[in-house]
C-alpha cells in the first residue's frame, strides 16, 4: 500500500470550487483522480459538475445599506484571494452564526454550499480544544475585482484603508466591521462597560477614529497601537456609538443587537433607580 501524496487540502478545495472538474484539479497537481476524490470526500464535498449562481455584480456599486454592511463585514472577517488557479471570496464564521452566513448568501443571491469544519488546536500547555465553523467559498473574478476596488484587498490585515463609499453609508459599513471585529462587554456587578474594535491597519484605525469622533457626545476614543485596538469606555460614549450604528438598521448580527438592547434596558433601570453619589459610584434613590 503506497503512502499518501502530500497535497494542500485547502488548495484542492479552492481549485475544485473554481474548476468544478475532477480531471482539471488532478491535472493541476499532477496526480491521479484518487487522492483528489479522497480529499473532497474527507471534507464532505459532493462531487458535481454544477457551477453555482451568484450576483457577480453585487459589490460593483455600494449604494444600499446591505452592500455597505457586508463590505464592512468582509473588511473584518472575509478573505479575498486572487491566484493563478482563480479568484475567490471566502467568509468563515462560528457555527453559532450560521444564520448570518446564510443571510449573506441570500443578499448576494448565492447558491453556494455552506461547509462545516471542526478546527482542532492544542494550547502551549498541551490542552486540546476545538471550534466548529461554517464557511462559504465563492469563485468569482468580478466579485473579487469589485471588492478590491472598494478597498477589501488580499492579505489585508495590515494594509486596509478607508472604503471608497459615500459617507451616508459609513454607519452601515462600520456596523458591519463592528459585527466582525468588534466587541462590547458590560458587567452589572462592577458597572464596567467597554467597546473594543480590533484593527491592525494604522490607516484604517485612523479612519474609524475620525468617523466615530464625529458622533455627538462620543467622548474620548482610546487607541492602543500595540494591541491594534480602539476603545470607548465612558457610558455616554458607549450608548451614543451603539445608538449611532443601530438606529434604523435592517441588517446586523442578531446576538450583538440583542446584547445592545439588553444593555439599554439595564441603563434605563440604572438611571431611573440610582443617582451618582457625591463620593462616586451609584446610590439607590429609593
Amino acid at each position: 500500500m503506497g503512502s499518501r501524496i502530500d497535497i494542500d487540502y485547502d488548495l484542492v478545495i479552492e481549485r475544485y470550487n473554481e474548476f468544478k472538474n475532477l480531471k482539471k484539479v488532478a491535472k493541476s497537481f499532477g496526480v491521479s483522480l484518487r487522492p483528489i476524490k479522497r480529499i473532497l470526500k474527507e471534507n464532505n464535498l459532493v462531487v458535481t459538475n454544477r457551477r453555482y449562481n451568484v450576483n457577480h455584480n453585487y459589490f460593483e456599486v455600494i449604494d444600499t445599506e446591505d452592500k455597505a454592511y457586508w463590505l464592512g463585514f468582509l473588511y473584518a472577517d472575509g478573505c479575498v484571494r486572487k491566484t493563478k488557479s482563480g479568484s475567490q471570496v471566502v467568509l468563515k464564521l462560528s457555527q453559532k452564526d450560521e444564520d448570518h452566513l446564510n443571510l449573506f448568501k441570500k443578499n448576494i443571491e448565492s447558491e453556494h454550499k455552506v461547509d462545516h469544519h471542526r478546527n482542532n488546536t492544542v494550547s502551549k500547555k498541551g490542552i486540546p480544544s476545538f471550534s466548529d465553523n461554517c464557511i462559504i467559498r465563492i469563485n468569482s473574478i468580478k466579485l473579487v475585482e469589485d471588492l478590491i476596488k472598494q478597498g477589501c484587498t488580499p492579505k489585508k490585515t495590515f494594509t486596509i484603508d478607508k472604503p471608497t463609499i459615500d459617507e451616508k453609508f459609513y454607519k452601515d459599513f462600520i456596523r458591519g466591521y463592528y459585527d466582525g471585529d468588534g466587541n462590547f462587554f458590560y458587567s452589572e456587578k462592577t458597572k464596567m462597560s467597554v467597546i473594543t474594535i480590533v484593527c491592525a491597519s494604522e490607516n484604517f484605525r485612523a479612519f474609524l477614529i475620525d468617523v466615530i469622533s464625529k458622533i455627538p457626545n462620543i467622548g474620548k476614543i482610546h487607541e492602543d497601537k500595540k494591541k491594534y485596538t480602539i476603545k470607548i469606555v465612558n457610558i455616554v460614549g458607549i450608548m451614543n456609538f451603539l445608538d449611532y450604528i443601530y438606529e434604523n438598521s435592517n441588517i446586523h448580527l442578531n446576538r450583538k443587537k440583542e446584547y445592545y438592547e439588553k444593555y439599554r434596558e439595564y441603563r434605563a433601570n440604572i438611571e431611573s433607580n440610582y443617582k451618582w453619589g457625591l463620593r462616586g459610584g451609584y446610590v439607590k434613590t429609593s
